[in-house]
């Protein structure tokens, strides 16, 4: 054969590479960590990683601060009230500022689109326009989208922010978006860079303290704000997966309580604001009425008002710059991925050893339970790890192991039970498939030498006595002899190893090895108790033979203990198993050994039933047994002799 070119057989068994079954697990396991890396980096699975994550944002505990923050708000109430039009015109903005302005807060905002006189006439507007000028303090609004500031701030961006600074997760959520990030600062149409409201508003406060935001030259990515280093949101961030990251964005910890002090428009109009509560205050000015879409969808409410949501901003970013709370941390991609492999991991290795149904659902359940446990105690602490991609990872994990571990123990017990079914007792079978790992190597039983005991069994005269009888009445007869003989081996522990013929060749202490002495003893006598057993039972099937007219015959027996070697012999569809070596002659010896030369045997009262055993069996019986000492014999290729007993009874 030419070189480079493979035999029919080389590529066979290219093909017929088997792994064990912890290989093919552990394939198992991979398959399931690269499905679940593809689903978690193509975002198929931040709808569940969000709903979780906004589970803990929702359970989480509320942060312990001292608010600055003070809503004036436009109420349903006042908008019903006979005092105020709706909206509010600006003449009587202009009055509800300078109030305002005389209990001297730190800074206002004006959650309020002025890009328009209100009334459209405009009167009031140059009211309203004094009082801008005039108070440095106020920041008024404007939309990066497109709804222009009050005209007479439009030149001076220091005094306006935009408003519509939260984006929402249409790729997350799809149907129904929520808030959960805040845009600090970024680039209008027109290419200018402004600040948001909250920021805006935050930064004129920190200000009046000594706090000033500066940028770190190393990091681009980085802001540092007092005690506070903050990072601008990336695209994959936690469980997002290409988010848009444009401006400058910041994760939202929703850890602020909703219990602002709060007053409305009319009772700062009547004075029913007490003097000196809003001093070095941030106030916001704002609509909170159902009447007024100003709704936003968020992990805490359905309906959270959009002056809420700038005042939650406002107060994280205090919180972070006064008090060092540190923002939410995540981990690298390569981290979370390995978090993810763990756990599937984990899961293959239940499945692959917990064999029980009983045992695999609640041991999975309670790794569940550990695995959202760990994950809400790192949230609690200021991470956010996956829990929706693990989850995934270990449930098909655990599963599909289980099946293909079901599946092998299934093959594998029929193999055993094709290999062993009706030879052994139901108590054998049982210790054979609890020690299955140890016995089995790969489709077949592991070869094994060890040390155990043969016996033989054969009909006296059979070959003469079938020939007088017909072929179906002999194997009737024979079967009878056989099914009674096979019951007793079994009953004592035995593997009927095969029938030849009129023949029985069983073995005690197959197929699992014995490994002390007091096992290998244990066989010896189960051997001879079995063999005075069939004694019995030949005797009882002689008499009834007889009375139905069918021949009578003498058996012998022969047991010999000893090592072998125990194994499979076959194709893997079709296999025997087996066992070989000298022990294995000696027993056969045994039993056909001639007695002419020591004198008759000794079968007990009436028997017909010849019993020898070797001097290895006999040392092995401790005294049980009656026996007697009847001759030597040579055996082939051995040059000692071997003594040979002769079985008489037991001794009660």
């Amino acid at each position: 054969m030419s070189a480079g070119v493979r035999s029919p057989s080389a590529k066979r068994g290219l093909f017929n590479v088997k792994l064990p079954p912890i290989g093919v697990s552990l394939l198992i396991v991979f398959f399931v960590f690269i499905c679940t890396f593809t689903l978690r980096h193509t975002g198929l699975l931040q709808s569940p990683e969000f709903q979780a994550y906004d589970f803990f944002v929702r359970h989480q505990p509320k942060a312990l601060t001292s608010d600055p923050i003070v809503l004036i708000e436009m109420t349903e109430a006042d908008i019903h009230s006979p005092l105020l039009d709706y909206p509010i015109y600006d003449g009587k903005l202009a009055e509800l500022l300078r109030m305002l302005e005389s209990d001297h807060p730190s800074v206002i905002g004006l959650d309020i689109w002025r890009d328009i006189p209100v009334p459209k006439n405009g009167l009031g507007l140059d009211q309203l326009n004094e009082v801008l000028l005039s108070h440095s303090n106020i920041i008024a609004i404007f939309t990066l989208g497109g709804i222009a500031p009050p005209a007479v701030l439009k030149s001076n961006p220091e005094r306006i922010a935009f408003n519509d600074n939260f984006p929402v997760d249409v790729e997350v959520d799809r149907t129904v978006p929520k808030v959960r990030r805040s845009l600090l600062f970024g680039d209008s149409s027109s290419g200018e860079s402004f600040y948001s409201l909250p920021f805006r508003l935050a930064m004129l406060f920190l200000e009046g303290k000594g706090i000033q935001p500066e940028s770190d030259p190393a990091d681009p990515t980085l802001l540092r704000l007092g005690k506070a280093q903050l990072r601008a949101f990336q695209a994959n961030d936690g469980a997002y997966v290409g988010a848009d990251r444009g401006g400058w964005q910041m994760l939202l910890d929703f850890k602020c309580s909703d219990q602002f002090t709060r007053y409305s428009v009319n009772d700062a109009l009547s004075g029913r604001i007490p003097a000196g509560s809003l001093r070095d205050k941030i106030i916001l000015v704002g609509i909170n009425t159902p009447s007024v879409s100003d709704e936003r969808v968020t992990p805490i409410r359905r309906n959270q008002r959009g002056i809420e949501v700038q005042a939650s901003t406002i107060n994280q970013l205090l919180r972070q710059a006064l008090d060092g709370e540190k923002p939410v941390r995540f981990w690298n991609d390569w981290v979370e991925d390995g978090w993810v492999l763990l756990w599937c991991l984990l899961g293959g290795s239940i499945g692959y050893q917990v064999r029980s149904p009983w045992r695999f659902a609640p041991e999975s359940m309670a790794c569940l339970a550990i695995m959202g446990g760990i994950s809400w105690l790192a949230f609690s602490n200021g991470w956010w790890i996956p829990l929706a991609a693990p989850a995934v990872a270990y449930v098909p994990a655990a599963v599909l192991v289980t099946s293909y571990v079901s599946f092998q123990e299934k093959k594998q017990r029929g193999q055993l039970m094709q290999l062993f079914s009706r030879q052994v007792s139901p108590d054998i079978a049982e210790a054979l498939w609890a020690q299955r790992d140890e016995f089995l190597a790969g489709q077949r039983p592991r070869s094994q030498k060890l040390t155990a005991t043969v016996l033989f069994t054969d009909l006296e005269g059979f070959s003469t006595t079938s020939e007088k009888m017909e072929p179906a009445l002999v194997m009737e007869w024979l079967n009878e002899y056989m099914e009674a003989m096979a019951t007793s081996v079994m009953a004592h522990q035995g593997v009927v190893e095969k029938y030849i013929g009129d023949a029985i060749m069983a073995v005690f202490g197959v197929p699992l090895a014995r490994t002390t002495q007091d096992e290998i003893m244990r066989d010896a006598r189960n051997a001879v108790r079995c063999a005075l057993a069939m004694r019995i039972q030949i005797d009882e099937l002689n008499a009834q033979w007889k009375e139905r007219g069918l021949p009578v015959s003498g058996m012998r027996v022969g047991i010999h203990t000893g090592p072998l070697v125990a194994g499979s012999l076959g194709s893997t569809d079709r296999q025997e198993y087996t066992v070989i070596g000298d022990s294995v002659n000696t027993a056969a010896r045994l039993e056909s050994f001639s007695m002419e030369s020591v004198g008759p045997p000794l079968t007990g009262a009436g028997s017909r039933c010849r019993i020898l055993i070797s001097e290895a069996t006999f040392l092995l019986l401790g005294g049980e047994f009656l026996t007697r000492k009847v001759g030597t014999m040579m055996l082939k290729n051995k040059k000692e002799p071997v003594s040979v007993y002769n079985v008489i009874t037991g001794i009660s």
